[in-house]
């Protein structure tokens, strides 16, 4: 490599050696991570073809190019990634947001539409992309997040601080109900996207996710249900009369999920919303009164 590699020149060259390397979108990732190199947002790549690059700039993207031919997520590499609108640190340790959970999010902002200062729990709460962007878009909501790792958790508050929500978000170390006594009260929204890969899915996972993300964040038994199943049950401890509980499901899951929650007889209504690609993606249930 030498000055003469212009940024069109090298977007060209090195998409075609990650694709060689059988890297996903792998344009997209040259863009991003040379973009990353020079301090530029995506779009002024394409203004800027031209502009040869300098020799500390080609090392420091090669650096980054090895560690995207090794299938690193480009989540990690980048230290962030997108989701909802908003910027979320994301690194080794905890599940990179996905954009199907985004529909998660839309499903529980319409649960509580027409709820006063409400209230809302989040379980397996991860990087607390879902969390933080309930409370982004509902200024008055406070939010408790849950998660068994520390280690995600230590996200979590970073991006709670970053996105200066840190007052109306508290953080609770355990495994799902466990630790939410010492938050007092009832919720008005229960969300989780909790880990739903079946065992025998997890070797045939992309090498980004089976190499990189954590395991316990998204293998969950034989038929993927085991914490969804557990998330069902316990949600009668700490549900408000007419609260939602809201479960991001992997494809193929729903006719379970229903069962599971019609069988718990607290909800009244029980259905499912489908992403983009007409998944159904999210268990959707409405607990009853009390009765």
């Amino acid at each position: 490599m030498s000055e003469l590699w212009t940024i069109r020149r090298l977007i060209a060259w090195a998409s075609e050696y990650l694709e060689g390397h059988g890297v996903e979108s792998p344009r997209l990732s040259a863009e991003l991570l040379l973009a990353k190199t020079l301090d530029l947002e995506r779009i002024q790549l394409y203004l800027r073809f031209d502009q040869p690059l300098r020799a500390e700039e080609l090392a420091g993207f090669k650096q980054l190019l090895l560690r995207r031919r090794a299938h690193e997520p480009v989540a990690y590499i980048l230290g962030s990634r997108e989701f909802y609108g908003l910027d979320f640190l994301v690194g080794p340790g905890v599940l990179v947001p996905r954009p199907e959970t985004e529909h998660l999010v839309e499903e529980g902002l319409n649960a509580i539409q027409g709820v006063e200062a409400p209230r809302a729990l989040d379980l397996c709460t991860g990087s607390g992309c879902v969390a933080l962007a309930l409370a982004h878009e509902r200024p008055e909501a406070q939010v408790v997040g849950v998660d068994i790792s520390p280690q995600a958790l230590a996200f979590a508050r970073a991006n709670a601080d970053r996105l200066e929500l840190s007052r109306r978000a508290q953080w609770l170390c355990g495994e799902l109900y466990d630790p939410v006594a010492a938050a007092g009260g009832f919720f008005h929204l229960i969300t989780a996207n909790p880990p739903y890969v079946r065992e025998d899915q997890w070797a045939g996972l992309p090498p980004e996710v089976r190499d990189y993300e954590p395991r316990g964040a998204l293998v969950a038994g034989a038929d993927g249900l085991d914490l969804a199943r557990q998330i069902i049950a316990g949600s009668r401890a700490f549900l408000a009369p007419f609260g939602w509980l809201l479960i991001e499901l992997g494809q193929g899951q729903a006719e379970a999920a229903l069962e599971l929650a019609g069988r718990a007889g607290i909800f009244e209504r029980v259905e499912t919303a489908r992403d983009l690609a007409s998944i159904p993606r999210v268990l959707v249930c409405q607990r009853g009164d009390y009765g």
